[in-house]
């Protein structure tokens, strides 16, 4: 009889540890499950954010790009006015700016 409750206590403990490892691997199964759920739920939140700092980013850019061509236009037209204003200050700055340009490309 104690042969018998020896077979009988092996085959509880095999079924016990087989229970177990069914435990551990289903345990596994929704670890992987919950951390590709939270990886997704991260991934969409890195996105979004990223899409609203590109939103902010080309808003910004678009802005300063208005703000530079009003600044660019207004210093063309300030030029503009003094060279029609005083024609010859604009002639000899002119000439000034060609003679230095052909200086400086001559010792090349």
């Amino acid at each position: 009889m104690s042969l018998f409750n020896k077979r009988d206590d092996r085959q509880a403990r095999t079924d016990r540890i087989r229970d177990d490892l069914r435990d551990i691997g289903d345990q596994g199964q929704a670890l992987g499950r919950d951390l590709r759920d939270d990886a997704g739920d991260a991934i969409e939140e890195a996105r979004i954010k990223s899409e609203e700092q590109y939103a902010r980013m080309a808003a910004e850019s678009r802005r300063r790009n208005r703000r530079f061509k009003r600044s660019a236009n207004q210093s063309m037209n300030d030029c503009d006015r003094y060279v029609r204003e005083h024609p010859w200050s604009g002639i000899g700055v002119a000439a000034l700016a060609g003679a230095v340009a052909g200086l400086l490309i001559s010792r090349r």
